[in-house]
This record gives C-alpha cells, sequence and structure tokens, in this order.
C-alpha cells in the first residue's frame, strides 16, 4: 500500500486544499481510498494573486508569490500528520490558461525542503507541448474513483468553471469523455464582490431571495452555450462578469444573483439530464439556489467515499501515482493532445 499526497487551489483563489490517500495495486489496476484533508486558507494572498492574473506583475512579484503558494501548500500538508508519504503531486495556482500558455504557480523548495520522498509538480505542462488544451485534466482519476459497471456517470465539478466528466456504464479509458462547460463560481463570485462586497453569495442565500428575471436568463444561457459551443478549455478571460454586470446596471442584486444561478444551473441540467448518475462536487455544491437548479437527481460525491471538496486535490494524488506508475495523465480525446507511446505526466521536482 502506498500513501500519497495531492494538492490543489482552484480558480476561486480561496484555500489550498491537500488530500491524502492510501493506493492499492497499480497502473490502471489502482484502488484509491481518501483518508484526509486540510484546508490553508490563503485570503491574504488573493489580491496578490488576481493582479498577477491580469498579467501586470513583475518577475519579483512572480516568485514572491509563488514562494507564498509553496508555503502555504507545505502548511496544508503538514496538517495532515502523515508520516510515510510516498508521494507528494502539487498542482499550483493557476493564474493563466489561454493555451498553448498555462502557468500554475507554485515554488516547490518548502516541500522539498521538508519531504525525502518523490514531488511531482506542473501536470499541463506536457499536454500543452504535444497541443493539448492541458484541460480538463481530472477525467482519468474520475474514472479511477467514480466508473460502474452498470451505469452512466456525469461528474460534475461546481468550481470558478463548470466541467464534467462522462463516464459510460462499464467504460475503459478510451471510452471517457470530458469537457469545460462554462463558467460557474467565478461568476457568480464576481457579482458578490462587485454588488456585495462579499467574497461569494454564502449558501446562494441572496440568490434564494430574488426572482429570476427570463429574459435576461436565456440571454445569458445562450453565452454559456457559446463557451462550450468552442469545445475548448476554458480559463482567462472566461469568467463573463464584465458582461453580465453591464447587461444588469439595472436589475437589484438578489434577483441577478437568482438569474444568474439559474441560468448556470439550468444550462448543467441540460447537459447531464441524459446521464444515469449524476454525482456533483467542488465548491458549487454549498450553493444551495445553484444545486436545485441542477435538479433532484444530483448526488454529492461524498456518497461515494470523496468529499465534494476534496475530489479535485484527491484528483492530483491519483494522477501522480498513475504516472509514476507509467501512465499518461490526460486523455487525447478530451484535451486534443496528439497521440504518443511516451509518458504524458509530471514535472518531477524532487528528487
Amino acid at each position: 500500500m502506498r500513501h500519497v499526497i495531492g494538492t490543489m487551489t482552484g480558480t476561486s483563489m480561496d484555500g489550498i486544499d491537500a488530500v491524502s490517500i492510501s493506493v492499492q495495486g497499480y497502473g490502471l489496476e489502482i484502488k484509491a481510498s481518501f483518508l484526509e484533508m486540510a484546508t490553508e486558507p490563503i485570503d491574504d494572498l488573493q489580491q496578490q494573486l488576481r493582479h498577477l492574473a491580469t498579467g501586470t506583475g513583475c518577475d519579483t512579484d512572480l516568485k514572491e508569490a509563488s514562494l507564498q503558494v509553496g508555503r502555504k501548500t507545505l502548511h496544508a500538508i503538514t496538517q495532515l500528520g502523515i508520516d510515510n508519504i510516498d508521494l507528494i503531486a502539487l498542482h499550483g495556482q493557476t493564474i493563466f490558461h489561454d493555451p498553448p500558455k498555462s502557468v500554475q504557480l507554485i515554488d516547490t523548495s518548502p516541500i522539498e525542503n521538508q519531504f525525502s520522498c518523490t514531488i511531482l509538480t506542473d501536470p499541463r505542462a506536457a499536454d500543452l507541448q504535444l497541443g493539448g488544451q492541458g484541460a480538463p485534466i481530472t477525467p482519468l482519476a474520475d474514472w479511477v474513483m467514480f466508473r460502474d459497471q452498470t451505469c452512466d456517470t456525469a461528474v460534475v465539478n461546481l468550481g470558478g468553471f463548470c466541467n464534467i466528466t462522462i463516464l459510460p456504464k462499464n467504460c475503459t479509458p478510451d471510452d471517457i469523455l470530458g469537457f469545460d462547460l462554462c463558467c460557474c463560481n467565478l461568476l457568480l463570485d464576481a457579482i458578490a464582490r462587485e454588488r456585495l462586497g462579499l467574497p461569494f453569495d454564502q449558501s446562494g442565500e441572496h440568490a434564494m431571495q430574488g426572482e429570476v428575471h427570463d429574459a435576461l436568463c436565456n440571454k445569458l444561457k445562450s453565452k454559456l452555450q457559446e463557451q462550450y459551443n468552442q469545445q475548448r478549455s476554458l480559463g482567462s478571460n472566461d469568467d463573463l462578469g464584465a458582461w453580465i454586470l453591464e447587461q444588469s446596471s439595472q436589475t437589484q442584486t438578489n434577483d441577478l444573483l437568482a438569474t444568474t444561478t439559474k441560468a448556470i444551473g439550468s444550462f448543467i441540467q441540460s447537459m447531464t439530464a441524459s446521464t444515469t448518475r449524476i454525482l456533483i462536487a467542488g465548491g458549487g455544491v454549498h450553493n444551495e439556489a445553484l444545486v436545485k437548479a441542477i435538479g433532484i437527481n444530483a448526488q454529492k460525491t461524498d456518497t461515494f467515499g470523496v468529499p465534494t471538496q476534496a475530489r479535485e486535490a484527491m484528483a492530483m494524488a491519483i494522477l501522480g501515482t498513475l504516472a509514476t506508475d507509467g501512465v499518461s495523465i490526460t486523455l487525447p480525446q478530451i484535451t486534443g493532445r496528439q497521440k504518443t507511446s511516451n509518458l504524458v505526466g509530471w514535472t518531477q521536482a524532487s528528487p
């Protein structure tokens, strides 16, 4: 049995998640079990990271932010209290994603100085070098965690962007589908910051107090459909925040949140309606208005042994394990990368 740690911090920039898992087996035959999770807040870095995401920072700013992300990632890992670690897989903080360029900030030296095990980082670079989008990156890990012999499964990540993994029943990795669907929490959070002065709409409370404006809802759903139709990974400049605020200057804040939440949720519902089992994860699961808009058939991944907030960091741990075992971590039918017999994996930071 191996003990592996994965870390992740998403586009919402609210915290660094570290997850420990136990792994039995080898390669595509592995079985991964969740052990523990810790989260290190990065509220004090948000402003700096958002500034860097606009592309206006200098090299010194990038290095300092990268070091701070590394230190906070180390703190998240040490909170897990795991003594015998075989592998650590570090995603880092995405501040720019527009293929063929993608930047995930993390200085791995604080972690390297603390642990002697293999440390992996930069999981998207190899895929990008092969002409891929570098995303979605979790579908193969979703296959390890959630595939089922008897029913189709859609794994819906309600993060800054919504991305979906489709696992046909009794599928192999070649059968997996995955795609970025549309902006999600990034858009809702942009409204909350601008209109409420809050980082997000806690539990969707303001959205639940508002009324949906059908015309604006339909207009936004058309924009979300446009995002999906581009068939690419979503990233920098795709949050639609400026657009929705411009369209809704005369709309009450609660109504705007209700309308935006309804548009996102109903669009997700329409794209998963034909799937037998719908699993949801990510920060958006705490938004009751969003979950209601998606539909009553959605189940949290907790039901299947993976806490909703842990899924992405657990996926990093699984992908790190697979790469160590010689399995490429991205799938050409999903990212669009070239097919190759070479390993498409991570960058090994240490040893």
